[in-house]
């Protein structure tokens, strides 16, 4: 077993939190709520403003309501407007049957700056795969992921892969897992159901200075 035990002051500040249980458990899970808060956030604005609002929003779509030259409500099959509905609308709200595309849209293939889909690619996306800066899904990818299988420069999940990697199986440049593979750093976490025992090692040990002669 080769393990990298660098001294802790030469390990980056996320890697110092992140070797320490509690503290890789609270940042998933405060980034995996904070993915949720801050996506469901205009989803619910949204879906509570289509109810409070609906007849003034039926009036508007049934009277071609505009604002500086765009449907206030449109919908159709490829309908452009600020709230759009249909087959593959475009809007700032976009609601589509197949495709979406707008600052919050929902849809099975999603893309926005929030996206909620099957397939979500955004600033902020939550889906089945969700591929963005921000990403929580089953598959995650993106600078920071949450998901069962997240790639990504931080990336928590029971298989993570990354810059800073925590899971079950962690793969990264620093590791932490019951199954660690790290290029700098790989550390085992100990869970109460792992079987077989925590492995931990480096991919490139050739890689790691060598200790300076006494």
């Amino acid at each position: 077993m080769t393990v990298a035990r660098h001294a802790e002051e030469t390990l980056p500040p996320l890697a110092q939190r992140l070797r320490s249980d509690e503290g890789a458990r609270r940042l998933a899970r405060r980034l995996g709520l904070g993915l949720l808060i801050v996506a469901l956030g205009p989803l619910l604005i949204a879906g509570v403003g289509a109810l409070v609002f609906f007849d003034e929003l039926k009036e508007a779509h049934q009277g071609g309501t505009e604002v500086w030259g765009l449907p206030l409500v449109a919908i159709g099959e490829e309908p452009r407007g600020w709230i759009s509905i249909g087959e593959r609308p475009v809007g700032v709200v976009a609601i589509g049957a197949g495709r979406a595309v707008g600052v919050l849209a929902i849809a099975p293939v999603a893309v926005g700056v929030v996206a909620f889909g099957t397939v979500g690619l955004g600033v902020i996306s939550v889906g089945t795969l969700a591929v963005g800066l921000w990403s929580l899904g089953i598959a995650a990818i993106g600078f920071a992921s949450v998901g069962l299988v997240a790639l990504g420069r931080l990336a928590s999940g029971v298989l993570g892969v990354g810059w800073y990697a925590f899971g079950a199986v962690a793969v990264g440049a620093y590791a932490w897992g019951t199954m660690a593979r790290g290029f700098f750093r790989a550390e085992s976490r100990t869970m109460p159901t792992a079987r077989p025992p925590p492995k931990e090692r480096l991919l490139f040990p050739s890689w790691q200075p060598r200790p300076a002669d006494g």
